[in-house]
């Protein structure tokens, strides 16, 4: 495309290629400079601020010198002093930092001179009309604070600009008379409108750009983390049991479910002693916090009890023996983990348990319709003495019961109002369907859960695993 202008026909396609590379060459430029000015143990958010204040430290030293040329053209040799006398002082303090990388003096002494030269200028020409408002210069001064020193530290310099500028309005009544002609105050008037605008357009243009370019690494290292925490969302998910347990006499089911796509939540069902003598092993475990962290000390506490409970014959043996381990591990860091360890035995009809810091286990007996905890032993949870002995409690059960091992983000989940899900709560869904496989049990009190959430986030990591006695 083709347009017409003054001095002949100009292709546009040759003026947006000729836009492009001066924009190319400033980019080049900045680059370059704060390249120049930047400390190898400077972040990339200190180097963007460097280069933009070498940017307009450098740019406004030139315009100074053409400035003041101009001045002593037109015979105005008091007002030609100050932007060359700037541009002089500048190009200084622009040397001294590229010696001494003393930033911080760098971008002061900057600004005060960007600051103060336009209204001695301003003042050496005769007020605002005479001089073009050339104090419009000023408020490079806030802007480049706000850009390369922050929002809290720019407030002081733009509280310095209103104060000049108010300053200049009561002594533009007193100011010398207007020395140049009124075709040179509109040609001023023109310059400094939009050589500031210029600027600032150029200096939010390479903020932005930077930006941009800082959001767009930032959005693929996010999707790299999202896609290595999926892939250990799965790895987690596949260390949980595939489906619950068929067994003769028992009716099992259990889940978990995490805040965040990996968790330190955790149950499994165990395999233990003979096949003839009837046991199963089940565990409800409990890291402290949740995410990555928490995930791989559960991981690591569930390859231990695997391992242990076919070494030991006692429960109490395999948690004493995982806390020894575990507390070597965690040392130091604070972190812990809670566990409820119960071994059923079918053909004698008893629970043995080992708790080491969880909440009880809850059995409800239908025939006497009440409650009561599995509680006994060593309270302390798995990694914070390494000595620790845990001892083992026992019980019968019978037909009809019903065993519930959680952790406690399932009461202490919250509704919007701030309410707690409760321990209540769930002994009335249990009593409701009691009559229920241990299944149904299970879907009634996550699925009211669920229903008294509405849409609050999940706060905690939960896990349930209910546990009926059919035999």
């Amino acid at each position: 495309m083709k347009i017409k202008t003054w001095s002949g026909i100009v292709d546009t396609g040759e003026l947006k290629s000729g836009l492009e590379k001066l924009n190319n060459l400033i980019q080049s430029w900045i680059y370059r400079l704060s390249k120049a000015g930047s400390l190898s143990s400077d972040t990339e958010e200190q180097q963007l601020r460097k280069a933009v204040v070498i940017f307009l430290a450098s740019t406004y030293s030139i315009l100074g010198l053409l400035w003041g040329f101009v001045y002593l053209a037109v015979n105005l040799p008091l007002a030609g002093i100050f932007p060359i006398g700037y541009s002089l002082v500048s190009g200084a303090s622009l040397l001294y930092f590229f010696n001494t990388r003393h930033y911080k003096f760098f971008y002061r002494s900057q600004l005060t001179l960007i600051l103060i030269l336009p209204f001695g200028l301003q003042w050496s020409l005769g007020g605002f009309i005479p001089s073009g408002a050339v104090i419009i210069w000023s408020i490079l001064s806030p802007i480049g604070a706000l850009m390369f020193a922050g929002t809290t530290r720019a407030f002081p310099w733009f509280t310095a600009y209103v104060l000049l500028m108010v300053v200049s309005g009561l002594l533009d009544a007193r100011a010398m008379p207007p020395h140049l002609s009124p075709f040179f105050v509109v040609i001023s008037f023109v310059l400094n409108i939009g050589g500031v605008s210029t600027i600032v357009f150029a200096l939010l243009k390479y903020f932005v750009h930077a930006r941009e370019q800082a959001m767009a690494a930032l959005d693929k290292e996010h999707r790299r983390v999202r896609h290595s925490l999926s892939l250990a969302k799965e790895v987690q998910q596949n260390l949980l049991p595939k489906a619950n347990p068929k067994i003769d006499g028992l009716d099992i089911a259990g889940k978990s479910i995490y805040c965040d796509e990996t968790g330190g939540d955790y149950y499994d069902f165990l395999d233990v002693g003979n096949p003839q003598e009837g046991k199963i092993g089940v565990v409800v475990g409990d890291v402290s916090d949740h995410g990555i962290p928490s995930a791989l000390l559960m991981a690591t506490a569930r390859a231990l009890i695997r391992q242990r409970c076919s070494a030991f014959g006692r429960i109490d043996r395999v948690v004493s023996d995982v806390n020894r381990q575990l507390a070597a591990d965690v040392k130091d860091s604070g972190r812990f983990m809670t566990l409820f360890y119960a071994e059923i035995e079918r053909p004698n009809k008893v629970i043995r348990w080992v708790n080491a810091g969880h909440e009880p286990a809850m059995i409800f007996d239908p025939t006497t319709d009440t409650f009561s905890d599995l509680n006994g032993g060593n309270n302390l949870a798995l990694g914070v003495f390494e000595n620790t002995e845990f001892q083992e409690a026992h019980r019968e059960i019978a037909a009809g019961q019903i065993i519930v091992i959680a952790t406690d983000g399932i009461w202490e989940a919250r509704n919007p109002k701030g309410e707690m899900f409760s321990k209540d709560r769930i002994h009335k869904i249990i009593r409701r369907n009691a009559s229920k496989t241990a299944n149904d049990i299970q879907d009634a009190i996550l699925g009211s859960l669920k229903r008294f959430q509405r849409d609050v986030k999940l706060e905690d990591d939960m896990t349930l695993v209910v546990i009926k006695i059919t035999s």
